[in-house]
């Protein structure tokens, strides 16, 4: 995969036919996820993504959708082209020279030194790679928030338990009862 420091988008983008179907019917989360696939796009070689099952799986679990939707965006808008199990933007050769055409006569050393100062670094053992960082605050996979004191998500359908204070499969947790100590522990009125 290439480290590219941007894409271009035209302003121009959203008056397509096929951008405004999308946006139409999915809004902006649809727009979102049009937009995570770009960026995935954009770092493969010649612009061009795996269409498996295993990468739509990565990109919907990037995006929190399934991967029905992630292949609905893919499929059915006309905003990409699938040629057997690789998938390009029908857009691409808008996109695909904007930074090599900016850069011509530049070092593009410099952008990627900056890049890799810029990016955020996980500490060891904070948190798992199912988890998130939100505002300080560490959410499960599924969105679920977790205490400070928890340990990292090991399993991608666990559920964490307040009451065990501890990771548990989704079939043993029983919700209404996590809820409630929930709801307790952090002050909330509503159950």
């Amino acid at each position: 995969m290439k480290n590219k420091g941007f894409i271009k988008l035209y302003r121009s983008m959203l008056s397509k036919p096929e951008m405004t179907d999308l946006v139409n019917e999915q809004g902006a989360v649809g727009f979102g996820v049009y937009l995570m696939i770009v960026l995935y796009l954009s770092q493969c070689d010649d612009f061009e993504g795996a269409y498996t099952n295993g990468q739509l799986q990565s990109l919907a679990d990037q995006a929190r959708k399934s991967r029905a939707y992630i292949r609905h965006i893919i499929e059915d808008y006309g905003l990409f082209k699938i040629e057997g199990k690789r998938f390009h933007e029908s857009f691409m050769n808008q996109y695909s020279h904007a930074r090599n055409n900016r850069y011509a006569r530049e070092d593009v050393e410099i952008d990627i030194e900056k890049e890799k100062k810029e990016k955020c670094v996980r500490r060891k053992g904070t948190h798992s790679e199912f988890e998130t960082l939100r505002a300080g605050r560490r959410y499960a996979s599924h969105g679920q928030p977790l205490p400070a004191d928890a340990p990292p998500q090991r399993r991608r359908n666990d559920m964490y338990s307040y009451i065990r204070h501890d990771w548990v499969p989704a079939e043993e947790f029983e919700k209404s009862a996590e809820m409630i100590v929930f709801h307790q522990l952090f002050n909330d009125d509503t159950v």
